[in-house]
């Protein structure tokens, strides 16, 4: 019959208590549970420590013995029906398990990877990231990793001194971090896709066989903005103010040129700015296998489009960065007048540093709100109502309706103008009929 007993061995002060497991005469093993004691504060008839105040929490560590033995004889069972081994190493793996210890600290060094977030999530992007695959031939990109970096160090700077472990990860701190991201003035879908990456941290540690609270699946909410508002786009009219606008400048002219390319094709700025060339346009169609999401999509040649590649004797214009890209299209929108004051988020330094950047709301001109995404924005919001929705989702690569609808970004006040211009045009009809 099964049986554990708790012994401790020598005098010395803070001896190790020992387990002892005995099952006939082929099992009879030893090892230490690393729990401590005074040996004069040790019960040897009762294996637990004596009831005296000297040991502050006795009944726990009393609690916790019991709860061991119950546990290595409950396990002892389930394994030896299952043909399990049973010897030390089957002993060590099962106190390792009851007290939540590190897989690693058999090895005398707790690898703190294994224990807290932001190691894990320092040596997950050190170790792991560049061989992340995202789809079946293609990894993380350089972007992507960037992004979740950035995330590891906010989480450093929410956790201050004390350090989140991954056994402790629960709503109640994912909500303690959504809190801390919106006191920061991070925008609410910003601090969602944060949300979203602390999430995907987890995840991956659990694949690794680390001992991560479950909680950490549970719903965040996050607190809305006072100030709504939504992303900005260029009407028709604006992009033919650029696509008009005199530019002098040969380098400035390219971008402008790139610029209008991406507003008339509603590609991403990684392909149409880094990976379109004139190999991928065939009787005035572009065909191309989208970087992020590797669809094909085939787009028809804007007459703007078709009159650059003349403008260029069938070349696209120079490629160029997207840091420079991004800047310079501010520029030119602004010389494009296109100034009026609209309600948004910018992006402002707060202080000295990377970190140190927000999102700041308000009117401010509409040229300084302008992005590379602006392009793919554009494109579908110009285009919704006038052509079928599916249209657009195959243009762009949007696998549902709902991914459409997410960039149509046309305002309550301007939907309501185009709905009364239909029932001017109705009541038009109407008139005319009853002539």
């Amino acid at each position: 019959m099964a049986s554990i007993k708790f012994l401790i061995r020598g005098t010395k002060n803070l001896a190790p208590i020992y387990l002892r497991f005995i099952h006939t005469r082929e099992i009879d093993v030893n090892i230490k549970t690393n729990l401590i004691v005074n040996p004069e504060h040790w019960d040897a008839k009762k294996q637990q420590i004596k009831n005296v105040i000297a040991v502050k929490n006795r009944a726990e560590i009393n609690l916790k013995l019991a709860e061991l033995k119950n546990f290595i004889l409950t396990n002892f069972n389930t394994s030896y029906i299952q043909g399990e081994i049973i010897d030390k190493l089957w002993l060590e793996n099962k106190l390792t398990s009851f007290f939540n210890r590190p897989a690693s600290e058999g090895s005398f060094k707790v690898k703190k990877e294994e224990v807290y977030l932001t190691s894990f999530a320092s040596w997950w992007l050190e170790n792991k990231a560049d061989k992340y695959k995202v789809s079946a031939n293609s990894y993380m990109s350089d972007r992507s990793i960037a992004h979740y970096s950035r995330l590891k160090d906010m989480l450093v700077e929410f956790e201050d001194k004390k350090q989140i472990k991954l056994s402790e990860i629960n709503g109640e701190i994912l909500d303690q971090i959504s809190q801390f991201l919106t006191s920061k003035n991070y925008a609410e879908e910003t601090t969602k896709r944060h949300l979203g990456r602390v999430k995907f941290f987890c995840e991956r540690a659990e694949e690794l066989n680390l001992n991560v609270n479950k909680g950490y699946k549970e719903r965040v909410f996050v607190e809305k903005q006072e100030v709504e508002y939504k992303q900005p786009y260029l009407t028709i009219e604006e992009i033919n103010k650029i696509y008009e606008l005199k530019i002098d400048d040969i380098e400035l002219d390219s971008i402008r040129d790139n610029f209008i390319i991406g507003l008339w094709t509603g590609l991403r700025v990684s392909d149409f700015l880094e990976r379109l060339s004139v190999d991928n346009i065939k009787d005035n169609i572009i065909l191309i296998k989208t970087l992020k999401t590797k669809q094909d999509v085939a787009i028809p040649l804007h007459y703007q489009v078709r009159e650059i590649l003349n403008k260029r004797l069938g070349l696209l214009p120079p490629k160029c960065s997207d840091v420079k890209f991004n800047k310079e299209i501010k520029e030119i929108c602004k010389l494009a007048k296109i100034t009026k004051p609209i309600l948004g988020g910018k992006t402002v330094k707060t202080g000295v540093g990377r970190s140190e950047k927000r999102k700041e709301i308000g009117y401010f001109p509409k040229y300084e709100l302008v992005a590379s995404h602006i392009c793919r924005r554009s494109f579908a919001t110009n285009h919704f109502g006038k052509v079928p929705n599916k249209v657009i989702m195959d243009v762009c690569g949007w696998k549902s309706e709902q991914q459409m609808l997410d960039y149509n970004k046309q305002t309550n006040i301007e939907s309501a103008k185009i709905l009364a211009t239909y029932w001017e045009k109705e009541m038009k009809k109407l008139k005319n009929e009853l002539a």
